[in-house]
């Protein structure tokens, strides 16, 4: 079935024919060398991806199944976290925390904003009892970066655990998680790794693991000593993967890994760059004070409204782009640029974007 739209969304991507033509492939046995094979080759490529020396787990889910994972192998009931928030998809670390039996000590900051370091660190100082830093590396409602580099240091100078959401900044934007100290990074397959939703990832370094012996925290599913135990005796999962992914993952995996992961940043770096000269060209502001690689997020007009330039552009053009969220819904229109996604396709996204803005009533649409 050919597809009603090309997806601009920030999430999931646009994924290539030939990693599309991998989910016909004919299934191998999850218990079998022929998928531990796929599987040792998968862990290998997202520890590139990652920049880590340590663990990487695949899970079968999307990324808010590795985020509930790593609430599930850290936390105990009635433990401590502060959840560094600049967005909806912040806020769902604390919907975990509590979820578990946690306390969480928020540091909210207004939507469009990254978390500034320097608020982290007291924050940090007033709580000695939060043990736990959630954050966000790419923050997808509002396109904000956040400072991981920073965080990291604050949190092993004062051993906090730190515990990142880069379900969207994986490949398009900078992360060096072992160097800038980071014990665990959620991912998933659908962002900047261009490959269908379904498969999520989480690193675990030498803290977390520590932390994790120690969690009383229910766990079965999530529960990454089966993980490593069924890696270390028989190179598999411990439940029935999503096997037709792998095969996409892996063949996604070796593109970004082919290019390199400084030219694959530095591709989507272009690619935001380009963007946003035309949107500032076009005489239109970004929401985002300091916007990540992945995506663009274009700030309305009073009287503007983005909701009908996204279905304008669907039914039209084709190209589906993202509304806001929540209270932000109308008021800004998203344009994903992470992935497959070259040069001309976001010129003739925004090209699409800018002729269904015009159409709108509002001071610089036409009247």
């Amino acid at each position: 079935m050919k597809a009603k739209y090309t997806l601009f969304t920030p999430g999931p991507t646009h994924v290539p024919e030939d990693i599309m033509q991998e989910l016909s492939k004919p299934l191998v046995y999850h218990r079998e060398a022929a998928f531990t094979e796929i599987l040792n080759e998968s862990i290998k490529g997202l520890k590139k991806v990652f920049r880590t020396k340590g663990d990487v787990f695949i899970f079968t889910s999307s990324g808010t199944g590795a985020m509930e994972a790593a609430v599930a192998n850290l936390l105990s009931f009635g433990d401590h976290a502060i959840v560094a928030v600049c967005g909806k998809f912040g806020e769902r670390w604390r919907e975990l925390v509590l979820r578990f039996g946690g306390y969480a000590d928020m540091l909210s900051i207004p939507f469009g904003r990254s978390v500034p370091p320097e608020e982290l660190e007291r924050k940090i100082k007033a709580n000695d009892a939060a043990r736990f830093v959630f954050t966000t590396l790419t923050e997808t409602s509002t396109g904000a970066l956040n400072d991981i580099k920073s965080f990291g240091k604050l949190c092993r100078a004062n051993n906090r655990i730190l515990v990142v959401d880069a379900i969207a900044g994986l490949g398009a934007d900078e992360l060096h998680t072992d160097d800038w100290q980071v014990d665990v990074v959620c991912g998933a397959s659908q962002k900047a790794l261009y490959c269908p939703p379904g498969l999520s990832f989480m690193s675990f370094n030498d803290r977390a693991w520590e932390c994790s012996e120690k969690s009383k925290a229910p766990r079965y599913y999530w529960d990454v000593r089966q993980f490593r135990k069924w890696m270390q005796d028989k190179g598999q999962t411990p439940w029935t993967p999503a096997i037709p992914l792998f095969y996409a993952l892996n063949r996604a995996l070796g593109q970004v890994l082919e290019a390199g992961m400084d030219e694959t940043w530095a591709r989507h770096r272009r690619l935001a760059e380009y963007l946003r000269k035309r949107v500032a060209d076009a005489g239109l502001e970004l929401f985002t004070e300091h916007p990540s690689n992945a995506l663009t997020v274009i700030k309305m007009p009073e009287g503007v409204d983005g909701s009908a330039i996204v279905q304008t552009v669907k039914e039209r053009d084709k190209m589906l782009l993202a509304n806001g969220q929540a209270e932000m819904f109308r008021k800004v229109v998203r344009i994903g640029h992470m992935g497959a996604l070259t040069k001309t396709d976001i010129g003739k996204a925004f090209d699409a974007f800018l002729h269904a803005f015009k159409e709108q009533p509002g001071p610089r649409g036409q009247p």
